[in-house]
């Protein structure tokens, strides 16, 4: 299928050529060592030079005041690390065979098998928590169809092949958007599942609370389950000390109610993951966005 041609753009065509160049040098590296090395560019290079080192320490200090700076840093490197080997590992063509030798676990695994059988819609949620393609990989190995409706990426051309690459290792994507809204809803009429992050800002969200501190707050997960009486189900996969292979699971499903109530279930599982080991998640994106106060007229 012919693609449209991208604008040019001086910047971003630039910025992805370094990235596809980057991940093809990697390539030629053992998995391992792919992934290693990928784990010291992001922690020692990407991330400093991003400012996604210094955000992850402001993020760091807002949600855990009380900790030290080397506690902080701690966290942020593992955050980093994850990020890195996150990336590296959705352009490996290792990634799905070393998944393959994963299995499925958690309350969520039977009602999910299910549901898939009987033609019910699922909708699979979970944060920016490790890979989370890690999970969607293995559930597409298990016979699941899961579509992931994702924003696009402001870089045209990055977001072009990461498409295409995701779509390899885990699945289907659906941008969001008019069209995208009408495949999402044509995917769920018809039984099949999808994937939606709920961690992130939303300008027109609903007020919320995230580790004990204000955010907009996206429902849709609760709202698609309950529009199409689809099962709420989150996901997680943590990463191991080893640094490649993962701990999947399914937790039971959300009870259908007030979205409200549904999406405080689903954030606050959420919560208790990061409570555990903070390191599995992305400090490093945007979750409390602060409203930019406007210049008063002179």
């Amino acid at each position: 299928m012919k693609q449209d041609p991208i604008p040019f753009d001086a910047g971003h065509w630039a910025e992805n050529a370094a990235l596809v160049t980057a991940i093809s040098v990697l390539r030629l590296l053992p998995y391992r060592a792919r992934l290693n090395a990928m784990s010291w560019i992001a922690r020692r290079i990407l991330g400093p030079l991003a400012g996604y080192s210094s955000r992850a320490m402001e993020n760091l200090a807002r949600i855990y005041p009380d900790l030290p700076a080397s506690e902080h840093r701690r966290i942020t490197d593992g955050a980093l690390d994850s990020f890195g080997r996150s990336v590296i590992e959705n352009y490996s063509p290792e990634f799905r065979d070393t998944i393959a030798r994963h299995t499925l676990e958690g309350d969520g695994v039977a009602p999910a098998l299910e549901a898939l059988e009987n033609g019910q819609a699922i909708i699979f949620s979970s944060g920016h928590y490790s890979n989370h393609e890690a999970t969607r990989t293995a559930l597409d190995q298990a016979g699941f169809d899961v579509a992931a409706f994702f924003r696009p990426m402001k870089n045209a051309y990055v977001d072009r092949h990461y498409r295409e690459t995701l779509a390899k290792v885990s699945g289907p994507l659906i941008p969001q958007g008019k069209a995208g809204n009408v495949a999402l809803a044509r995917h769920l009429k018809k039984g099949g599942q999808v994937f939606l992050l709920h961690d992130v800002h939303l300008d027109k969200g609903h007020d919320f609370t995230f580790l004990g501190h204000p955010v907009k707050q996206t429902f849709s997960p609760a709202e698609l389950a309950l529009r199409y009486n689809a099962l709420l189900v989150p996901y997680f996969g943590t990463r191991k000390p080893d640094g490649i292979s993962f701990k999947l699971e399914l937790e039971a499903p959300i009870p259908h109610g007030a979205p409200e109530d549904m999406m405080r279930d689903l954030v606050g599982r959420l919560e208790r993951r990061i409570e555990q080991d903070p390191t599995q998640w992305h400090w490093i994106h945007r979750r409390w966005k602060q409203k930019r106060k406007k210049k008063k007229k002179a």
